[in-house]
């Protein structure tokens, strides 16, 4: 037995159907056609009697647009320029080779003619300024006391690494960045 002569379930017509009136709402059978092939679904009791209903026609139709792959590509997205992140990433950034003194020179130079440059350049400042307040304190200190204040010049380096880093990445990602712990020397 091929499986043409097999029998074909309520599910399998239902389908075909919905095939049909698919076809019709799409404009690819006219209403004659349809009907006529509607009923040849409906009493079809095998395969090759339901597969007959589909004869001459198309699978899919053309496409009459340009596919999505040829589209014209969308219109790049442009970022403000005024909001000062790159400088901004500078002057956090400049922390790592020099301290408090990049910052302080951002502030000098693009700070002037750029209030959100100014706004990051300061933050960096006061942090790195806070920073180095704190790194001599704590080398007077171990000093003077004794050399068992060490142990606290590894974690200072460490959160001065880590919040000098953060602050650059946060200024990129656009976000008003503030220093904990920090003294805000300049405004």
């Amino acid at each position: 037995m091929s499986t043409s002569e097999l029998r074909v379930t309520t599910e399998q017509r239902d389908r075909a159907v919905e095939i049909l009136q698919e076809m019709y709402a799409d404009g690819r059978v006219d209403k004659f056609e349809f009907d006529t092939r509607l009923e040849l679904a409906l009493k079809s009791q095998t395969r090759a009697e339901l597969n007959s209903t589909f004869d001459g026609l198309m699978a899919r139709p053309v496409p009459t647009y340009v596919p999505a792959a040829f589209s014209r590509p969308a219109p790049l997205q442009r970022y403000n320029t005024g909001d000062g992140r790159g400088m901004g990433t500078v002057a956090h950034w400049l922390g790592y080779p020099t301290f408090f003194v990049g910052p302080a020179l951002v502030v000098a130079t693009a700070g002037q003619k750029n209030p959100a440059v100014r706004r990051h350049a300061v933050e960096a400042l006061n942090f790195q300024l806070t920073a180095f307040m704190a790194f001599a304190v704590l080398g007077i200190l171990t000093g003077v006391v004794g050399s068992f204040l060490g142990f606290a010049f590894p974690i200072l380096g460490v959160m001065w690494f880590i919040l000098t880093g953060v602050g650059g990445i946060a200024t990129a990602a656009g976000s008003n960045f503030r220093y904990p712990f920090t003294l805000r020397l300049i405004k």
